[in-house]
């Protein structure tokens, strides 16, 4: 569970006597839990790095678009656009909101059109997710392709939807992270087969594993899902990894 940091102004010992006895915190069992500190510019400095934390866990994921044929970096960065069964299961990520006035977690878009216009995003009360969609992004330069990449590079977490006619092959974009592939092959009878590639030190996730078949309708909620707990893996193995409501209740006192 989440609690904020709460500042507490005080100028008088009575005003600390009241408040303490207001909120039953001064108690003889409470009393080692409050230290005193003192202000000055490197806890104000610290206190203005805590306050800028997300207040709910976040998530970016990469997608990508492979048409039949394609087998360089080049020409699947340069799909502006995807089949319409590519196009429905992108929509049903989240909502599609505009970067300019977004208001929520970007996960390193920006609002001036250099990242593209919209991108889905989706978010409940304890998390939001943003989807770095590579035919939302513009490609019309080697500039642009490689801003793109860059962005969904660095993504730990890759959704890879392929209309080729073999399977894909992991190597096609270059980059050191893509810890999790989640590769999509549409079937007939819009059904859609699910290869899940990770490195061996990452741990299990779920709900969808490697080899699952999945109807068109549940395709974008079971992905999603899937994204967020691979990505919680692959943060699990980061040094010093907490999980995002392991949170401390902090009491601060200024006098």
């Amino acid at each position: 569970m989440y609690f904020p940091v709460r500042y507490v102004y005080a100028h008088t010992k009575f005003f600390h006597c009241f408040l303490f006895t207001h909120f039953i915190l001064y108690s003889y069992s409470n009393r080692k839990r409050f230290h005193i500190l003192k202000k000055n510019s490197k806890l104000l400095r610290e206190l203005k790095n805590l306050d800028s934390r997300q207040c709910r866990e976040t998530h970016k994921i990469a997608v990508f678009y492979i048409a039949e044929g394609q087998e360089d970096k080049c020409s699947i960065l340069s799909n502006t656009r995807g089949s319409q069964a590519y196009e429905d299961f992108v929509s049903g990520l989240g909502w599609e909101v505009n970067l300019a006035t977004h208001c929520g977690f970007m996960g390193g878009l920006q609002r001036n059109g250099s990242t593209g216009q919209t991108a889905p995003y989706y978010a409940t009360s304890t998390i939001e997710v943003i989807f770095h969609v590579s035919t939302r992004m513009p490609s019309d330069s080697d500039d642009c392709l490689t801003k793109k990449l860059r962005h969904l590079g660095n993504d730990e977490v890759h959704i890879v939807w392929s209309e080729h006619s073999r399977d894909y092959r992991s190597g096609i974009i270059p980059t050191d992270f893509g810890d999790v592939l989640i590769i999509i092959y549409p079937m007939k009878n819009h059904m859609f087969y699910i290869q899940i590639m990770k490195k061996a030190q990452v741990p299990f996730f779920g709900p969808l594993f490697d080899g699952a078949i999945v109807t068109g309708t549940l395709l974008p909620s079971l992905v999603r899902a899937t994204c967020i707990n691979a990505s919680r893996s692959v943060k699990s193995r980061l040094t010093l990894y907490q999980s995002f409501y392991q949170a401390l209740y902090i009491e601060l006192i200024y006098f």
